[in-house]
């Protein structure tokens, strides 16, 4: 597909996600305790992830029938095709069942398995953050870029925590040390798909997690990407989506950041 093919699709994904954003938010204060489900320890499902997902996936398939599907849900089966969304319906579940107003919808499309067009969609603020291969990143339309802050005292740093949190927790307290002795500050928002988005837009600086899953990050990997940013995987390498953990950054803070990560937990 060409960039301007790309970016006709990526005004058709700020459509569907605005649509499907009217009926999650509609559904905030009507989940009770009893339509929630756990799936794995801190890991929250509700009807609204399962119908919101079943929303998209009836969209995306008018606005492109050729492409098959990874979703998080699996309302629909998977199909090995050239083309593939890759959906997260409520990215945030925990945040959107607490009522906590920080959530998004994450579709990315990839060709053979590159990520070509991505969109994170923060649910409650209509905000549009999107992106094409090739074609620069954007928040509403408004083109954006990665911070250009270059001292790390000034530098805000957002990361998240697996769901089994005892598995190597002295490694992942030293890290955690080192930033909050080093650095700005340190967020921990619940939202993996935002947080890239977040530094994609310039808000933060440096993201990392691990034991992520690929509907999680490859919308919002190529938002950073082509908002000027370095997103690489614990080991340094590009396979991002497939070892599903991601230190993103801007360039000036990269390489001292990701000796931080390749020192503890790599």
């Amino acid at each position: 597909m060409t960039v301007e093919q790309l970016q006709d699709l990526r005004h058709g994904l700020i459509s569907i996600c605005s649509e499907v954003s009217l009926f999650i938010r509609a559904e905030l204060d009507l989940v009770s305790q009893e339509d929630i489900v756990s799936k794995d320890r801190n890991s929250l499902v509700s009807y609204v992830d399962q119908e919101a997902e079943r929303k998209l996936v009836a969209a995306l398939s008018s606005l492109l029938p050729e492409a098959g599907f990874i979703t998080e849900e699996n309302t629909v089966a998977r199909d090995n095709k050239a083309l593939m969304w890759v959906i997260d319906p409520l990215d945030g579940t925990s945040n959107y069942l607490y009522r906590l107003p920080h959530f998004s919808i994450s579709i990315a499309l990839m060709s053979d398995g590159v990520t070509i067009a991505g969109i994170v969609y923060e649910i409650m603020h209509n905000r549009a953050f999107s992106a094409v291969k090739g074609g620069g990143a954007f928040e509403n339309n408004k083109s954006i870029t990665v911070s250009d802050r270059n001292k790390k005292s000034e530098a805000l740093v957002v990361t998240g925590f697996p769901y089994e949190r005892e598995v190597r927790l002295d490694d992942r307290l030293a890290v955690l040390k080192q930033v909050i002795l080093n650095y700005r500050g340190l967020r921990r928002l619940g939202s993996a798909a935002l947080d890239l988005a977040y530094v994609a837009s310039g808000r933060f600086d440096i993201y990392y997690e691990n034991e992520l899953n690929v509907w999680d990050i490859a919308a919002g990997q190529l938002l950073v990407e082509e908002a000027g940013g370095v997103v690489k995987d614990y080991r340094g390498g590009d396979d991002v989506l497939r070892d599903c953990s991601v230190v993103a950054t801007t360039p000036v803070f990269y390489n001292e950041f990701a000796q931080l990560i390749k020192k503890h937990l790599s």
